[in-house]
């Protein structure tokens, strides 16, 4: 009665009782010892947001599971490159991924639950990456992921978050050779070839064309210097016609952080020892914004450039009002490239009417590997319902991815194809299916998780400001055929003016 009649004094007099307690955190960083998922708000940890506006993860498509009947939707992840070296990409990607979720969805799911997708923007950069996969995992809660986009950005992020989390990754364009011996659990997949495919490719060119001294210049990370182990592999192997010596295959390997002034150090460096040398040959192994300041310092030296499937953009050109091009027509008009064979046949051709109907443009560059990867997710989420596996995780989807590429029913990607292989892989846990994808063969190396395809060559035509496809000189099979790769005609108005 003491207490209470003094709290009672305390009030009526006038006077506040004022009681101190300490905050939770300060900043994001400090929920993490309470929690995954957490943000700071005023001193008190609260769970985020799945979609953050101001954040790389900023759009949900397909089914919202937050609205949706709970158990009801499968949440996958997209980690796509929206901005930074690879920017170009993004859109297309996901593009082919909101495809695919719209037929599966439209054709009952997966074992009646429709696919959601939280697409997120990789920043083509490390650590935006790792943030955003760690957001898709602590926040969606998802089991796999389609992406990355560049090599670098995949292994580094499965390495940070999926693989301790037991997280699929499935990349559509991650070519680096150093994915195929990754140390990965099982849960690092790519439906892109192996840059090993390209390089030997490049050599393979190289020889035909019977260049005495050529040289090969790349970004220093895994993309860059994986290919160019590639080439040097083949080029300089036993039994090449090659001369392989100090002199007559050059290198160069340039800093990654953009117009960085170690960047444009390392560059300028080795076009000035490229200008000195007059390699028969440069191989450009880059991402449009450092390739094209590359190419910027090589004006006027006469030098001829091969450039790879990271630079495959008419960007090139000046197209992108955000960004300059090249600014050398003799170095537009001789460069030729390579990149993984663009899909084709009645297969791709269908595909690529229903892209351009959804979105009145043609599919970009590995729209149709993003497509595929999502068919192939929802296909391991009805193989690892199959194993009794009621709720999965990325290795029972790996599991499940093992049985894709086997002697069972022809599976082809797409609508038609999707109840097939969902009711074929749900029966049991040995039932296997033989997926065909709209990007290629899908024949997946179980221990690596990649599947084999083509190579082909390319280049400018600068009357319509396009990529032109020149075939593919490579078939998979180690059949060579550059035929289709000669001089541009003398009649090329642009190239002769």
């Amino acid at each position: 009665m003491r207490a209470l009649a003094l709290m009672l004094a305390l009030v009526t007099s006038g006077c506040s009782l004022s009681l101190d307690f300490d905050d939770e955190c300060s900043i994001d960083t400090d929920c993490a010892k309470i929690g995954s998922g957490l943000r700071c708000d005023r001193g008190f940890c609260i769970a985020q947001d799945l979609v953050s506006n101001d954040g790389p993860c900023n759009r949900l498509f397909g089914e919202d599971p937050r609205t949706a009947p709970p158990g009801s939707v499968i949440l996958l992840g997209a980690l796509l490159p929206f901005s930074g070296g690879l920017g170009a990409y993004g859109q297309g990607m996901e593009n082919g991924i909101r495809l695919a979720v719209a037929e599966i969805n439209q054709s009952g799911g997966v074992n009646g639950k429709k696919l959601g997708v939280l697409s997120c923007d990789d920043g083509t950069d490390v650590d935006v990456a790792a943030a955003a996969a760690r957001h898709l995992v602590d926040v969606g809660k998802v089991e796999a992921i389609i992406g990355a986009g560049g090599s670098t950005v995949t292994i580094e992020t499965f390495n940070r978050v999926a693989k301790a989390s037991r997280v699929l990754m499935m990349s559509p364009s991650a070519t680096s050779p150093a994915i195929s011996n990754l140390p990965d659990d099982g849960l690092l997949w790519r439906t892109v070839p192996s840059d090993a495919v390209q390089g030997r490719a490049i050599a393979e060119y190289l020889l035909h064309q019977n260049y005495h001294v050529v040289a090969v210049v790349n970004r220093n990370d895994a993309y860059g210097n994986g290919l160019a182990a590639a080439i040097q592999a083949r080029l300089c192997s036993e039994g090449s016609d090659f001369d392989c010596t100090p002199d007559t295959y050059l290198s160069g390997i340039y800093a990654t952080e953009d117009k960085s002034q170690l960047q444009i150090d390392d560059q300028t460096a080795i076009v000035a020892q490229l200008g000195a040398k007059q390699p028969d040959a440069v191989v450009l192994i880059g991402y449009v914004p450092d390739g094209i300041e590359l190419l910027n310092y090589a004006a006027g030296k006469g030098l001829s450039f091969i450039l790879t499937d990271g630079m495959r953009d008419v960007a090139l050109l000046g197209q992108n009002p955000a960004q300059v091009g090249i600014s050398d027509k003799a170095i537009q008009c001789t460069l030729v490239g390579t990149n993984p064979a663009s899909p084709s046949g009645q297969l791709y051709d269908q595909f690529a009417l229903k892209y351009d109907g959804n979105f009145h443009a043609p599919p970009g560059t590995f729209a149709a590997n993003s497509y595929d990867a999502t068919y192939l997710i929802a296909f391991a989420y009805a193989g690892a319902a199959g194993a009794g596996v009621t709720a999965p995780d990325g290795r029972s989807l790996a599991e499940a991815l093992t049985r894709v590429s086997d002697n069972g029913a022809e599976v082809v990607v797409g609508i038609d194809g999707l109840g097939v292989g969902v009711g074929q892989l749900s029966q049991s846990p040995t039932s296997t299916i033989n997926v065909r994808g709209i990007s290629g063969p899908l024949d997946f190396d179980a221990s690596s998780g990649e599947a084999p395809s083509g190579i082909e060559m390319w280049r400018f035509d600068l009357v319509r400001s396009e990529i032109s496809n020149l075939g593919v000189v490579y078939d998979g099979a180690e059949e060579y055929d550059f035929g289709a790769v000669v001089p541009r005609e003398p009649t090329d108005a642009v190239c002769t003016q």
